[in-house]
C-alpha cells in the first residue's frame, strides 16, 4: 500500500516541479540577477 501511494503521488510531484521551474523562469524573466 506504500508504494501504491508513492505512485499515486508521482504525478503530483512531477507538476509541481514543473511549475516551479516555470515560476522560476518567470521570476528570472521578471527580476533577472
Amino acid at each position: 500500500m506504500v508504494s501504491h501511494d508513492v505512485n499515486d503521488k508521482t504525478p503530483g510531484m512531477l507538476l509541481v516541479a514543473r511549475l516551479h521551474v516555470d515560476l522560476c523562469r518567470l521570476n528570472s524573466a521578471i527580476c533577472p540577477r
